[in-house]
């Protein structure tokens, strides 16, 4: 975990990126605000986005996103009406979405939401950016699992949809062959906020 003062600890990151690659992830470290917004306006260029849907933001990086995505036709989902938002998520081009933990180890991403639409848009769009923090960055699985029982225990009443993501899409049903971006993301980026 980050050290006290919040900034991550080379060696952890080191093996996250190493992860991530490992599944196909494009990995991505910001040190601030500026270096997000940079990274993020990299990322939708590259991508040749038209459009792009962004869900589950906590405010400061809503901010950011709002920042990076100037000139970019782009929605929030939770300012979408419900019958607008799943039209909306399908025609984006990429998909910015808030990840809750993440596992150094394995490369993988655990998105905990309680709306539909906010899962969409994770998992429609061609491109998806997942935002982490590095104060969320676990060891392994184990320690993130471990943190997904606390959410469920602590009895909000509300159901949330646990998903946990190891890269784009991709199948190994065509002959026994492993093939990326079948159904769902082509392309996923990883952008580790080591500030937030």
């Amino acid at each position: 975990m980050g050290e006290s003062t919040g900034q991550l600890s080379s060696s952890q990151s080191d093996v996250f990126f190493m992860a991530l690659r490992g599944l196909h992830t494009e990995p991505h470290l910001a040190s601030d605000a500026k270096q997000t917004v940079d990274a993020l306006k990299e990322i939708i260029g590259a991508s040749d986005a038209r459009s792009a849907v962004a869900a589950g933001l906590p405010p400061p990086a809503k901010l950011l996103v709002e920042s990076a995505l100037k000139g970019v036709k782009h929605s929030f989902v939770e300012d979408l009406k419900p019958a607008e938002a799943l039209e909306t998520i399908s025609k984006a081009d990429v998909g910015i979405t808030w990840v809750q933990y993440a596992a150094a180890a394995n490369g993988a991403l655990v998105e905990v939401v309680y709306d539909d639409a906010v899962k969409l848009s994770s998992c429609l769009p061609r491109v998806h950016v997942a935002l982490v923090s590095s104060q969320t960055l676990l060891p392994d699985l184990d320690a993130a699992i471990a943190r997904i029982g606390e959410t469920l225990k602590s009895g909000s009443g509300r159901k949330p949809v646990v998903s946990i993501i190891s890269g784009p899409s991709k199948t190994a049903d065509i002959e026994l062959r492993l093939i990326y971006g079948v159904h769902g993301p082509h392309t996923l980026h990883v952008l580790l906020m080591d500030w937030i």
